[in-house]
């Protein structure tokens, strides 16, 4: 028997303000100009400053008009237990570029598009740690157990496999459909699931490919004919639909693509300095004849409310770019005074880092440097690196000395790059001289690191040299 009942729940939702403010700080430097364009577009009061000085506000009324009403502080630190602070974020080794509108499409990204799905903030968090981590043909091959951890280690909590899961089933019904699948199959079957088509030729195409992929994947029609009980020329039907589907919806172009460094590392007098890329202060200003329209008492009052509403957008937008300029130089000072070793050394000296670390130093959420890290690259004298690049666990060698996995991982690689191809090293050999080079590493760890390199076994790496 059904019932009716009343009770009460306490939500977070994010304002359509502190999403803007997000996005903002997580695209990166390329991404932002493309951003400002569409703003000067859309709010008539914004002016390209870069044209012509007359008849606008001075940087110093600007910044004026920016505090008089909104701060940044009201959207860029959210309280340490909502998981939130204002900020955004790929590689770029493993890069994501799909998570932002690089390429200007009219279409919301991902990203843009969880925010607005009215979740809750832990739920956003879990959707964002799956979107983080898809890899460049936008497929997700980290394991829901993976994603659980790695939520836990940043937020402090552990989401259950069943809700996250839940989440990820989301985020792969979002534009492009079938993105953040965890092989070929499913992201062809949420396709098929979203696709406009009779129920019983998607019934066909799903049994097709879930239950007799050899059969499809060699194009044997007879058989596969004989197992779904339909004619030759259905089958030949079921092929084309399925053939007009994307295995790779979360890939993009990327022949035009290049990296834009969002920072810069200089030295000085033997200084180690961080600087911004770009213009750090967007020519973009709010229009002093809109201002004093707003002011006049002769301005109808629907005028002045869209003016109003016009204005109070504005100023979001402009106190948005002047805090995420600061943001994002906190953190990349930050992680520079954490890693002075591999900046001096020129990337010898990678040490141990957590994001939870550069949080604490900067006393900001552990989501704000999430979201600032992820897709934002560094110039150095020798080589761009993506933020990101700079986090990872470590161990302790013999001498006492912190290393980072990452550089454990090169050690791993530049073995076995110097093996002897018609007898390569097995990974316990590689544990064996790992070992008696001063690193404490077990015979499984070494596996798992050559395995994330993508490196075959010692049995699939022999050659026969002649």
């Amino acid at each position: 028997m059904l019932r009716n009942s009343q009770g009460q729940i306490l939500q977070q939702k994010l304002t359509p303000q502190a999403i803007q403010a997000q996005l903002l700080l997580a695209i990166p430097t390329i991404a932002l100009d493309q951003e400002i364009k569409k703003q000067l577009e859309d709010n008539p009061v914004l002016e390209d400053d870069s044209e012509n000085d007359a008849g606008k506000l001075s940087e110093s009324e600007q910044e004026a008009i920016a505090e008089e009403k909104y701060s940044a502080d009201n959207w860029n630190d959210y309280p340490k237990d909502s998981g939130y602070s204002g900020n955004y974020s790929g590689s770029i080794e493993e890069k994501n570029e799909y998570l932002i509108n690089k390429q200007n499409k009219l279409r919301e990204t991902p990203l843009e598009q969880v925010y607005k799905l009215g979740l809750d903030n832990n739920e956003i968090i879990i959707a964002e740690e799956i979107l983080g981590n898809l890899e460049d043909d936008g497929y997700l091959r980290m394991t829901i157990d993976d994603i659980i951890e790695d939520v836990n280690d940043k937020y402090g909590f552990t989401p259950a496999a069943e809700e996250t899961e839940r989440l990820l089933k989301i985020v792969q019904k979002l534009d492009p459909v079938g993105i953040a699948a965890r092989n070929l199959q499913e992201c062809l079957s949420i396709q098929l699931e979203e696709l406009f088509i009779d129920d019983n030729d998607r019934s066909l195409c799903l049994k097709m490919i879930n239950e007799y992929f050899d059969e499809f994947r060699h194009k044997h029609f007879e058989k596969l004919a004989k197992l779904l009980d339909v004619p030759l020329a259905k089958v030949n039907e079921l092929f084309e639909i399925i053939h007009k589907l994307d295995p790779t919806p979360g890939k993009q172009d990327t022949t035009a693509d290049y990296i834009y460094p969002d920072f810069r590392i200089t030295e000085l007098d033997g200084k180690i300095f961080a600087e911004l890329n770009g213009d750090s202060n967007p020519k973009v200003r709010i229009s002093r004849k809109y201002t004093d329209m707003l002011k006049d008492k002769k301005t109808g009052k629907d005028t002045r409310e869209f003016l109003k509403n016009k204005i109070d957008s504005a100023k979001w937008f402009l106190n948005a770019i002047l805090s995420r300029r600061d943001t994002m130089l906190k953190v990349m000072n930050a992680i520079l005074n954490r890693q002075k070793e591999f900046f001096s050394s020129h990337g010898e000296n990678l040490k141990p880092m957590f994001e939870k670390d550069i949080a604490e130093d900067i006393s900001m959420d552990i989501s704000t440097v999430s979201r600032v890290v992820r897709g934002k690259y560094v110039q150095t004298d020798f080589g761009i690196f993506e933020l990101k690049y700079f986090f990872s666990g470590g161990m302790k060698t013999d001498s006492g000395e912190d290393i980072s996995n990452k550089m454990l991982k090169s050690k791993i690689r530049e073995l076995i790059e110097g093996e002897v191809k018609s007898k390569p090293l097995s990974d316990d050999k590689l544990m064996e001289m790992l070992n008696a080079g001063g690193f404490n590493i077990a015979r499984r760890t070494v596996a798992k690191y050559r395995e994330s390199m993508r490196i075959p076994k010692a049995t699939l790496r022999r050659k026969i040299v002649a």
